[in-house]
């Protein structure tokens, strides 16, 4: 069954009005018709069995019905990752979003090679469309939000927003991601990081090391960026119990 997100302006009582790209979807994509269902989540990520009760040209109204199981991970895990050439910043915020995290933070580092400052407000939007269907295909109940990329000492200054910080970086030979999160309740919020395509230098993990972020390790091989963003995510979802519950 697919799923829609719509804000509370969409909203009037129990009708939902769908306009825009969801509507073109459901008329000319799905060819939805009256008494067909789908799934509607709000922004603040309440998710409901809806009917299709009218189509027009424009647009497609709908009522709620019963309400559908949160999915959202307990913790909160957000990923920031060093922003990356093409199409691999885009393949990050796909599979990490169908993964769980709950917020995106592309930064800009040192050995960075990608350079966002051209377009960038139409980028970010498009970025923004990548995560929304990805959250939507991946049945999230909550639509992760993607932030404007910002420079290494803008990231480090929010780190006291999390209980824990984890930077994965390919020096760390000892520390591993069980060792840092083991001691974490599940309701924590946890911030990863992982670096562009050029890694992280010394200078930047020291300074994230002192301002409360741990390093671990991916393990001996040398994953690309992309790569390494994945798997760090899948696995602190691991750890966090989330692939078991």
């Amino acid at each position: 069954m697919n799923r829609f997100f719509y804000r509370s302006a969409q909203r009037e009582n129990n009708i939902v009005r769908l306009e825009g790209e969801d509507a073109h979807h459901l008329i000319r994509v799905l060819r939805a018709d009256v008494g067909d269902k789908i799934e509607l989540c709000d922004e603040q990520g309440v998710c409901q069995l809806a009917e299709i009760t009218a189509i027009t040209k424009h647009e497609v109204l709908c009522i709620l019905g019963e309400n559908l199981p949160n999915n959202e991970t307990e913790a909160v895990i957000d990923l920031a990752f060093g922003l990356l050439k093409g199409e691999k910043t885009d393949f990050i915020l796909q599979k990490t979003t169908e993964l769980g995290v709950h917020a995106l933070f592309p930064f800009i580092s040192r050995r960075t090679v990608a350079r966002p400052e051209k377009k960038l407000e139409k980028r970010q939007q498009r970025w923004q469309k990548i995560v929304d269907a990805a959250a939507a295909q991946a049945k999230r109940s909550y639509i992760p939000k993607v932030y404007t990329p910002s420079y290494w000492p803008e990231l480090i200054q929010q780190f006291a927003a999390y209980e824990q910080v984890v930077v994965f970086w390919e020096k760390e030979t000892k520390q591993s991601l069980k060792d840092v999160l083991s001691h974490l309740n599940t309701k924590t919020r946890i911030l990863l990081i992982t670096g562009p395509e050029g890694g992280l230098d010394r200078e930047e993990v020291e300074a994230a090391a002192a301002a409360g972020a741990k390093t671990v390790t991916l393990g001996p091989r040398i994953l690309r960026a992309e790569t390494a963003a994945m798997t760090a995510v899948a696995l602190t979802m691991y750890e966090a119990g989330e692939m078991r519950r």
